[in-house]
């Protein structure tokens, strides 16, 4: 599937390479010939001004060479009322017939751009209003552009060597955008395909129990349900597992595509943090496990209070399920700066260090064993490192076996009127 992806889109990257090149192109070479063209403009506006400053032709005519301020590229040409061309300056630079050319007809604009014997030429005339001898009616202006044109022809060559050269280039370099274009898409498409795997290898195990003691249960109808009270359990048990793992998907899926929204509002941290500790603490005495809340007070942030309440309990049921009887958690809430920080530190089995970097990873779990019987689906920490980030903080987690395993997360604070931060 990514092959024939890849091959789509290096001829797509190809295909656009080459109009960008074009496009480039033609933009450089319409670019320069504006400007030669206008450097041509303005060497016949200047003529003209050198031949206003004249007064008096006569003695230019007769001298019939160049015009000293101007380069051998420029040509005068006068005419008289009658059209006839009367003088060149330079002499003789144009034969009659190719003069005859320059002369402007009815309704011609008087700056215009002729072909003539191979050659370009730019031409402007205007009619004599003020200089002597009044025989001449209309001045003519001609400048030759062959400079220009064989500029502009070797810039054609270069543009023509350019698109070869990327009709060359553009395929493999389509080809090599196309393949880093695709890496992260391949990684998120592993992902993706992973989780779903993840996913369903997760409900298969409660589907499957659920099935097996739903049928052992249709083989005997006439029981009765205190008889049968242990499967029931059992189908319950496996039930609420699928259900929190489903939430779990649910809520992971949402955050993944964005359609998760906070509800913020102001609120006090400490206050939840104690709050909680208390109903952990009815669990934690089962298991022998004593949880101390140490709090700043107060600690007011802005955020979505059910989400915070869930990072909290995902945190300390992970504490609670791999404390020891005998073990203590502890949970703390302080103001650090612009930060509120979170901790929970507890003396458990711990987390070895190749597990570490993928503790916050979908469906990762270091003791598979041991965490399917806790009831545990992998996806607690995923999620809890979602809803920090989403509150503009962080989550960390510090583990040496057997010593123990310290999470801190910090979330934005929200400053108390009247009080620094």
């Amino acid at each position: 599937m990514f092959a024939s992806i890849r091959l789509k889109l290096a001829v797509l990257n190809a295909v656009v390479i080459l109009f960008v090149l074009l496009a480039l192109s033609s933009l450089l070479y319409v670019h320069m010939r504006f400007r030669l063209y206008y450097d041509a403009d303005e060497f016949i506006s200047a003529a003209e001004s050198r031949i206003a400053s004249l007064h008096d032709l006569s003695a230019a005519m007769a001298a019939g060479g160049p015009d000293p301020a101007q380069d051998e590229t420029t040509t005068y040409l006068f005419w008289d009322a009658r059209g006839e061309l009367i003088g060149q300056m330079p002499n003789r630079s144009f034969p009659d017939a190719l003069a005859a050319r320059f002369k402007q007809a009815d309704g011609e604009d008087a700056l215009r751009t002729l072909m003539a014997n191979g050659h370009t030429y730019r031409a402007y005339n205007y009619p004599n209003l003020a200089l002597e001898p009044r025989a001449i009616a209309e001045i003519g202006i001609v400048r030759n552009l062959d400079d220009a044109r064989s500029t502009l022809r070797a810039l054609r060559m270069d543009i023509y060597a350019a698109a070869a050269a990327g009709v060359a280039i553009s395929f493999p370099l389509g080809l090599f955008l196309a393949g880093r274009a695709l890496v992260p898409i391949r990684r998120s498409w592993e992902k993706e395909t992973r989780f779903v795997a993840d996913a369903s290898h997760e409900l298969r195990t409660p589907i499957a129990i659920v099935q097996a003691q739903t049928e052992l249960l249709l083989r005997v109808p006439g029981h009765t349900i205190e008889r049968e009270a242990g499967q029931i359990n059992v189908i319950l048990k496996e039930s609420r597992r699928m259900s929190r793992l489903v939430n779990d998907l649910l809520t992971l899926a949402r955050s993944d595509s964005d359609r998760l929204l906070l509800r913020p509002a102001d609120f006090e941290l400490d206050v939840l943090a104690r709050e909680l500790a208390s109903r952990f603490r009815l669990l934690a005495a089962t298991k022998r496990v004593a949880i101390r809340c140490d709090t700043d007070a107060p600690v007011r942030i802005r955020g979505d209070e059910e989400r915070v309440r869930q990072l909290l309990a995902i945190l300390l049921d992970n504490a609670l399920k791999y404390t020891p009887p005998d073990g203590r958690i502890a949970l703390t809430v302080r103001r650090q700066a612009s930060f509120a920080v979170i901790g929970v530190a507890d003396t458990g089995c711990g987390i070895a260090k190749e597990d570490l970097p993928r503790v916050f990873d979908r469906f990762y779990r270091g003791d598979k064993a041991r965490s399917r019987a806790e009831g545990g689906t992998g996806l607690g920490l995923s999620i809890a490192e979602w809803i920090a980030k989403a509150h503009g903080g962080a989550i960390t987690i510090a583990s040496e076996p057997g010593e123990g395993t310290v999470v801190e997360v910090r979330l934005r604070a929200h400053a108390r009127h009247g009080s620094p931060g």
